[in-house]
Order: structure tokens, then sequence, then C-alpha cells
């Protein structure tokens, strides 16, 4: 049985311990997920006498050292002259934020973001105590109204800001006090079989901040370094594409591990992992093997991203209709290693504007459709003669449905639709940059073609006026300019330009009398417009496609 051991100890000998570094990361624990408002507030919790949650120890012997992560995170390294290792099963987070808040460095955390620990600040006026008002915030600090917690904790704090008056410097010291003794509470466990402290961290991390499956996957991995392996390919990978899911990477993998067939979900990646690690314990040359089998995916992944960035205008991870679709075309380029020949491109283009469109990898039928598709592209990547059948045809109203916010497949398939025609500007006909900024979540680079200001007077509802048939990237350097303007009114200043219709055709925007843009009557106009539109964008996406898409019931 695990023998467990309760105590506390003080922000101030935790301190100690982590500059003995005494502790150490395990091979089964995430990188630094926070960002540096959630530093701040955690601070802020210490700082009010709030609970924390215990930190959780394994502790062990220097027999156990090769379970040691030497990279991907922000503590300390352990240091090999310690008799023990402390290995952080739980709280890893909450001691990077208790080590950087002295240092103040800038650290990446799991997503790439930057997080400046010198920003995390103290504020000296906090409305004598409202405790609506945090008392810390992550910001550039500003002389005599907030003070960097690093310079708090430092050793020599009073020489560092002996500028501030003598009720300010009162009011550091209660920070300082109260953050240095704060007790926090620990539990040291005792174990030699890695399976139990594995399974504590899995149910620990399920009941606590959301584990993903890629984390249990890396958590149940000790023979091999999953997370190095995936953080490896992902380091290589393009600004666009940095933040890829981990699950993306480890799925596709499993799905040209041969001698097993293709699931998908939680339990299929912790399978995959555990079917790897018995065989890798058993015999050294299967893990010579599982490399070899990984560099593959690896080249393969790359590929398959490469070529839906370059022939789909996946411009970035937020263009993807579904992530799954980046795994299951791996699955080609691993048994095809050159680029797909005339015939291969034609089935690959009808798989991605059917995928996109009618949305196969979400819904009831997503894990029939990704499996079947691992072995459509296996077939496709020989010389076997197979073609890509769509027979679940899709309502056009699905499309008109669907907001731009939304992250629905059909979504995203459309403004790859749209990157695709090389939209121009109604100003100077010039190329819209279709730079990273234009991602999904930014909504300054979308523009309504009917000011959602001007449909709402009119009663539409947000439905109505954010649907696709409504939106396109920016069509004017001031598109403030606009304002709630009508088409008829903002694009009468472009109508007479000799390349409006070339830029209008490169929206996907109809412009003819019959349109609806130069119909008066705002209420009658849109709905005119969105009917043309509509009709507009789905022949585009079965132009694309090259094989019928919509159902032709409208």
């Amino acid at each position: 049985m695990d023998q467990l051991v309760f105590k506390t100890l003080s922000v101030r000998q935790i301190q100690r311990r982590l500059e003995d570094r005494v502790f150490a990361i395990p091979r089964l624990q995430r990188e630094f997920v926070w960002n540096g408002r959630k530093a701040a507030e955690f601070l802020d919790s210490i700082y009010r006498g709030m609970p924390i949650g215990s930190i959780l120890v394994w502790q062990t012997g220097k027999k156990n050292g090769d379970l040691l992560r030497p990279s991907l995170h922000i503590l300390p390294p352990f240091s090999p002259q310690n008799k023990e290792i402390w290995y952080l099963v739980d709280g890893q987070q909450r001691l990077s934020v208790l080590y950087q808040s002295v240092r103040g460095e800038r650290k990446e955390n799991s997503t790439g973001q930057v997080v400046d620990f010198g920003r995390l600040s103290f504020r000296l006026d906090n409305g004598d105590g409202d405790d609506l008002v945090s008392w810390f915030s992550y910001r550039k600090p500003v002389e005599g109204q907030f003070v960097s917690v690093a310079d708090i904790l430092s050793s020599n704090w009073q020489r560092r800001l002996r500028g501030l008056s003598v009720a300010k410097m009162r009011r550091v010291k209660t920070c300082r006090d109260r953050l240095l003794g704060y007790p926090v509470p620990l539990i040291t466990m005792s174990s030699s079989d890695i399976d139990r402290v594995r399974d504590a961290f899995i149910r620990i991390n399920s009941r606590g901040m959301r584990i993903s499956s890629a984390d249990r996957a890396f958590a149940r991995a000790s023979a091999i370094d999953l997370r190095e392996k995936a953080n490896d390919l992902r380091a290589h990978l393009s600004d666009e594409f940095h933040d890829l899911d981990y699950q993306t990477i480890l799925l596709a993998f499993t799905f040209v591990t041969p001698g097993r067939e293709p699931d998908v979900g939680e339990r299929a990646l912790e399978a995959a992992v555990r079917w790897w690690e018995k065989r890798i314990k058993a015999d050294d040359v299967q893990k010579k093997r599982f490399l070899s089998l990984w560099a593959e995916s690896r080249r393969a992944f790359l590929k398959a991203l490469d070529y839906l960035h370059t022939t789909f205008d996946v411009l970035e991870k937020d263009f993807l209709p579904s992530v799954n679709m980046l795994a299951t075309l791996t699955v080609f380029f691993f048994h095809h290693r050159a680029q797909p020949n005339r015939r291969q491109r034609d089935e690959i283009r009808k798989w991605f504007w059917a995928t996109g469109v009618g949305q196969r990898y979400s819904g009831r039928g997503y894990r029939q459709n990704i499996i079947a598709d691992v072995g459509f592209f296996k077939k496709l990547a020989g010389k076997t003669i197979t073609r890509f059948k769509f027979p679940d045809l899709v309502d056009r109203s699905d499309l008109l449905r669907t907001e731009y916010t939304q992250p629905a497949a059909i979504a995203k398939a459309f403004f790859c639709l749209l990157a695709r025609r090389k939209p121009c500007f109604l100003n100077n006909g010039e190329p819209v940059p279709l730079r990273r900024e234009i991602a999904m979540a930014n909504r300054s680079e979308k523009h309504h073609i009917f000011p959602r200001a001007l449909l709402a007077q009119y009663g539409f509802r947000h439905r109505e006026y954010n649907s696709l048939c409504n939106i396109c990237f920016v069509v004017a350097e001031e598109n403030q300019s606009i304002g709630s303007r009508s088409p008829r009114s903002y694009l009468a200043d472009f109508k007479s330009r000799r390349f409006f219709t070339r830029a209008m055709k490169s929206h996907l925007i109809p412009c003819d009398k019959g349109s609806g843009l130069w119909t008066p009557g705002v209420a009658r106009a849109y709905r005119q417009f969105r009917k043309r539109r509509l009709q507009m964008i789905c022949k585009a996406f079965e132009d694309e496609a090259g094989i019928r898409l919509f159902r032709r019931n409208e």
C-alpha cells in the first residue's frame, strides 16, 4: 500500500526547496499551460488567504531517474546531488508561478504564448481593500501604483523599492509576508509502482483542470517519451499551425501503425500506447521499430499539412474543417511518398470539400466516416483504382443557417473557398493580403455585406445577418467607413470602376441587376441577395469539388 504523509510548508520553505532543485517533473506531466492572467489570479488567492489546493509529490529514489522530463517546463532542473527525487504529480502549474514570480523571467507556455512573469504586479492602492478588485494584475508595473511581484519577493526588496512612501512600503511588506508565509498543503506519496503513480496523476487531473486524451496517452507512456516526440514535431510546424492539438498528431500515428485496426477517441489513443508499451518492454527491437515508424509518420504528417495548406488554402489551424482531416490524409502520404498523381488529386479534392461541407467528421456518424477514410486513403495510395463517394448530400439551408462565428466545419470550408478565390479590395482591385490575422476568431477581418446594424433595424435576427451568405473578407481598406449604409449606397462608390465586377466575383458576391444589391427596400433587397449568393456559393463549392454536394430541392 502507498504511504501518504501530510504536512504544510510555507511558500518561503518551498522556495528554498525549489532553489535546492529537489522537485522534478516526470515525463507523464504536461507542460506549463497557464497564462499571465491565471498566474495573477493565483497570487491574489494566496494574498487573500484562500485555499489553493495541495501539492502532491511522489517521493522516490534515484533508481527512477529515467522518468525525468529534462525539458518542456519552467521549473529548475532536478539536481543529481539530491539523494531523493520529489516528482510533482500535481501542482506543477502552481509551483511554476511561485518560482517564476521571484525570478520574473519570460517563458513560453504549452501554446507558444509568452508569459512575462516580470509583469505580475501588485496594486498599491486597491480602493481600501475592495474585495471586488484584484490585488494582482498581469500588466506592466507603474511607479507608485503597480509594483512588480519579483521586486516584492526579492531578498533586497527594500533597496529596490526605496522610493515608495512609508505607507506604501508597509503595504508591500504586508504583501511579501502574506505570500511567503502562506501555508501550502504538501502530500508525499511513496510507491514503487509507476502505474499507481500514473493512475493518481490521471485521476487528479481529471477532476481538476481538464486533461486531454493526449495527456492521458502521454501519462500512460513510460518506455517511450511520447510527449517529447510530439513536441519535436510541433516545433517544425509553421507559426500558423504551431498550436496544433497533440491529439491530432497521436491519432495520425495510430492510423499508420500496422497490425492495429483504426479507431478514434480517448480510449483508442490509450489503447495504442499500451499496445506499444507492452511490445517495447518485451522486445528491445520493437523500440527501434517504433522510432522508425514515428519518423515515417512525422514525414507524412508534415507533407499532409503542407498539401492542405497549399492546395486548399487552409491558411491556419482554424481553417481546417476538422483537425482529424489532417490525421486521415497523413495515411495517404505515409503509404505514398511521392506527390499525388492526377487521379489521386481528383479524389483528394472530392474528399476535402465533401468532408468540410458535409461535416462528415462531426455528429453521429463521425467515427464511421473517419475509419472509412483511413481505409480509403490506404487504397488510394496504392495501385488500386478507388473512388471517393459522397451519397449524403447537404441541404443548402445548412449553409444558410450557419453563422460565420460558429466553429462549424462548413463555416471553415467556406473561408477556405473564399481564400481560394484570391479576393480583391474594391477600392483598388488589389488582392486582399490573406495573412494569419485573418483567423476564424478575428471578426475585424470579416465584413457583413449588408451591415448587421442596418438589418437589425429591419427586424432581422443575428442568425440571419450573421449568415455565411452575408459574409466576405474585408472589401475595403476602411471597413469602418461603410457603417450601417446599405450596399446600394456604399457600393455606388465603387460601381463605376473598371475592376468592380472582377473584384465582386472574387468574393463570390453577385452584383448584376437581379442580385438584390441595387433593390430598393432593405428587407426585400437582403432576402433577394441572400438567395442569389447562396446559389453562387453552392455552385462554387461543387465546382471546386468536381462532384455534386447539395440537394436540388431549393
